[in-house]
């Protein structure tokens, strides 16, 4: 561990190891505000760290904690001058309670109210230690499908078909396929599992079109002892709630969607998509094209340069708010909708699905507005972790924005960096650069500032005891009726501040 760091871990108080749950365990107060084990290892472990090594973990926990720490003084700063209710704060706030709130929702009314029978979990095991072979036919239209079932009623076999090229467009196969319980469509596999050795099935329709299958053999998994057997058992739950689970949904959003009226300015939104294909034909022009298109922030602040005004009209109407053009382009932007060789019809096709999943998205969020889940503990709890880590950024912000760069600055900083001094050229850049030194030993002599005039615990045995891996991951948490956020919100690296703390003055007990 680094010699700073190490003397900034043991000169801060420390108290002994009480007995409490996981949850509950503090690892650090600073003033008023504790860091968990809990917060602790989850940010740790979901939050990307260059060049985290297992052989440097305690290294790692020690500044991974020693920037948390810095978070929380920023925070008690922002407190004591007023500055929480910065409106950037409450703006991002708002957008994360929408989500946590939702998800809240979801987890209450679907996920709690799905139960799984034991009947249903022995059937599932059965199933899934059967691997099936199937051959198949597909014909697009059921009037297809009835003709293709008269001629193996003849006593055409299924694997003898075929169709030259003037069929291709009605029929298909037949093709041969590994039929394994779990990756399925559910209408196909109650058919398959049905199915005895060179049965054929009668026609099934999936959403393309019409299925008839012939099952022609088995391949059977032996489950070896008590292990195999919880691990298949728990792909098989694992397989049976996600299928309950998009029931309920389904449920759910029909009873809590019913009625809803939305209105969308149809002409603003084809305006809106043929300049985003405009765009799109510039760039498939161009070299590296991978014929991917992402509607992100950039080809938003691209539309609007292009749009102007008009993408300050409202776009989307809903009876209790607006969204206007731009809004709703940065929520689509947020979902990191790619559009694959985009033309006009792909990406109305595909824009106008993301905007209806976010429209129902906002009815549901409603939802769980009216019956409370945005006050509940667990709701709470977490935006508690987000304000804080907003409120830190504001308050880095804040003190960046009274940086000033003078020319003496930016010729000592290209003396300094000679090496690299074609990165400096530009003066735009070259004066951003001394801004981003300054300001980070501004803030770190802030942060230490305040560590001086706050009372900092570490409970060095609990610390110790916390374990750790040397992962590095960026976590993407998957909310309850779409979308996604990030797992947690992310630390960032703030050490150096134990420079300007006055760790003389620290009482040890």
């Amino acid at each position: 561990m680094n010699r700073s760091l190490r003397i900034a871990l043991f000169v801060l108080l420390v108290l002994p190891l009480y007995p409490q749950q996981k949850g509950d365990v503090p690892l650090v107060t600073v003033g008023p505000i504790t860091i968990t084990r809990e917060e602790f290892v989850n940010r740790y472990e979901m939050t990307p760290a260059l060049n985290r090594r297992a052989k440097d973990i305690e290294s790692g926990k020690a500044e991974f904690l020693l920037s948390m720490i810095a978070e929380k003084l920023l925070v008690l700063k922002a407190r004591e001058n007023g500055w929480e209710n910065d409106s950037l704060v409450l703006r991002g706030m708002t957008e994360i309670e929408q989500m946590l709130a939702r998800d809240e929702f979801y987890r209450r009314e679907v996920t709690e109210k799905v139960t799984i029978t034991e009947q249903e979990r022995q059937q599932g095991l059965k199933r899934s230690l059967n691997d099936l072979k199937v051959y198949f036919l597909y014909a697009k239209t059921k009037e297809g499908a009835d003709f293709l079932m008269s001629q193996l009623r003849k006593g055409k076999p299924l694997e003898t078909f075929s169709f030259d090229d003037a069929s291709r467009d009605e029929f298909a196969g037949p093709d041969s396929a590994i039929a394994r319980w779990g990756d399925v469509d559910e209408r196909m596999e109650r058919v398959i599992y049905g199915l005895k050795l060179n049965e054929t099935s009668a026609p099934v329709q999936l959403d393309d079109g019409w299925y008839i299958v012939k099952l022609m053999g088995k391949t059977v998994t032996v489950l070896a002892g008590e292990k195999e057997r919880k691990g298949a058992m728990e792909k098989v739950d694992a397989v049976l709630r996600k299928r309950k689970e998009l029931v309920r949904m389904a449920a759910v959003m029909k009873e809590e969607l019913k009625g809803t009226r939305t209105e969308m300015n149809a002409r603003l939104l084809k305006g809106a998509l043929v300049h985003l294909w405009q765009m799109a034909v510039h760039e498939a022009s161009m070299p590296g094209d991978t014929g991917m298109y992402f509607i992100d922030h950039g080809r938003v602040d691209s539309l609007r340069a292009r749009m102007g005004d008009s993408l300050r009209l409202p776009l989307i109407t809903f009876p209790h708010t607006v969204w206007t053009a731009e809004q709703a382009f940065r929520k689509v932007a947020v979902t990191n909708l790619a559009v694959l060789r985009p033309t006009v019809a792909r990406l109305r096709a595909d824009v106008e699905q993301r905007l209806r999943d976010l429209i129902d998205q906002e009815y549901l969020t409603r939802a769980a507005y009216r019956t409370g889940m945005h006050q509940t503990a667990s709701v709470r709890e977490q935006l508690r972790v987000w304000r804080e880590s907003f409120i830190a950024q504001s308050v880095r912000n804040r003190l960046l924005d009274t940086v000033t760069a003078t020319m003496q600055e930016v010729e000592e900083l290209r003396m300094l960096m000679k090496s690299d001094s074609a990165s400096l050229s530009d003066q735009r850049t070259a004066e951003e650069k001394v801004k981003q030194v300054k300001g980070g030993l501004l803030t770190d002599r802030f942060i230490g500032t305040t560590a001086n005039e706050t009372v900092i615990i570490v409970f060095e045995k609990n610390f110790e005891e916390t374990s750790v891996t040397g992962t590095t991951a960026m976590v993407f948490r998957y909310l309850g009726f779409g979308g996604r956020m990030f797992a947690v919100p992310l630390v960032l690296p703030q050490t150096n501040w134990v420079r300007f703390w006055d760790q003389e003055s620290k009482p040890i007990p």
